[in-house]
């Protein structure tokens, strides 16, 4: 397992942070803000991100010259369209290691459903991971709920993020929640910030969360929904130093 652990070392920079950006969002079709994401990546080509987090069918638009230095973190698993009148609970991960490998993938990102019938789900991402690993690739596992307006709750936060770590994820992407140090000191895996609240101010918030011991952040529509995101990119970068 040494290649997994030396890979999943490489995704922080030198002081031991990750900042990605978001744009994994087929759940939701045509999404404001992505509705050109190839021009979007193009644009934030030179910013301070270190980053992108992308489904299969956009993960190509990183070979061109001006992303090969970004990382590339690769959404493995789908749980339905929004569109949908019974959308699951069970993201099942349709992106083989084998496929991860071939579009040149730092690690990939897996949701890890707590709650409600969660044993499908969560055995699902069991075995994904461990095929990952298999191949020496890194996974973060993003914890959400199955019933999703309970995904900020301490509890779901607290305890899916040490199920997770403790099926094997190596990096928790985890949502602000009241108590959120103690998710990170109850996790035996690197945590970094999800989302960004949208009732908050998100470099506040950010702060906050570096403080209470994140690693970093992966953020979406707080960033590329913003009048200015590469403004807010070097905010947020500042504050990993």
């Amino acid at each position: 397992m040494n290649g997994t652990k030396r890979n999943t070392a490489q995704l922080f920079d030198s002081k031991g942070h990750l900042f990605v950006l978001a744009l994994d969002h087929a759940q939701g079709g045509v999404v404001p803000g992505l509705e050109k994401t190839g021009q979007l990546l193009d644009r934030l080509a030179g910013s301070a991100l270190d980053g992108f987090i992308l489904n299969i069918g956009l993960a190509d638009a990183m070979a061109t010259p001006r992303l090969l230095r970004k990382k590339l973190v690769l959404r493995s698993s789908f749980g339905g369209s929004q569109l949908a009148t019974d959308y699951s609970t069970v993201h099942t991960n349709h992106v083989s290691p084998e496929t991860a490998l071939a579009v040149g993938a730092d690690a990939v990102l897996m949701m890890a459903v707590v709650g409600g019938t969660d044993y499908r789900s969560l055995q699902d991402m069991a075995a994904a991971i461990d095929a990952y690993h298999r191949l020496s690739i890194p996974v973060i596992a993003e914890i959400i709920a199955a019933d999703f307006t309970q995904t900020t709750s301490p509890d779901v936060q607290l305890h899916g993020a040490r199920i997770a770590a403790e099926l094997g994820a190596d990096v928790i992407k985890a949502f602000w929640t009241d108590n959120f140090d103690k998710v990170i000191e109850s996790c035996p895996a690197p945590v970094i910030l999800a989302g960004g609240p949208k009732d908050k101010d998100i470099v506040l918030t950010a702060g906050q969360a570096l403080k209470a011991g994140a690693k970093g952040f992966a953020f979406g529509r707080n960033i590329f929904q913003a009048s200015k995101p590469e403004a807010l990119i070097d905010e947020l970068r500042g504050l990993l130093g």
